[in-house]
């Protein structure tokens, strides 16, 4: 007789999910679960990557920080 073994799953995102799980505990598991559900619905609320693997919506990147031309005069007063 052939006997197979269901081994457990590792989960595809471990160190993701850790935090999640201490982000739940927290701040509470409604609080969370609608972040990441908004985050996959398109709203830049959350977004993970490990592994190769991402979940959410990134959000835009801030871009480069312009300062006003006359703001290195001023500071020299």
């Amino acid at each position: 007789m052939d006997m197979r073994v269901n081994k457990p799953v590792s989960h595809p995102m471990p160190e993701i999910a850790a935090f999640v799980a201490a982000l739940k505990s927290a701040f509470g598991e409604r609080e969370i679960d609608e972040a990441i559900r908004r985050g996959k619905a398109g709203e830049p609320t959350f977004y993970a990557c490990e592994n190769g693997r991402s979940v959410g919506t990134a959000s835009s990147p801030a871009g480069p920080v312009r300062e006003h031309p006359r703001a290195a005069a001023n500071d020299a007063r």
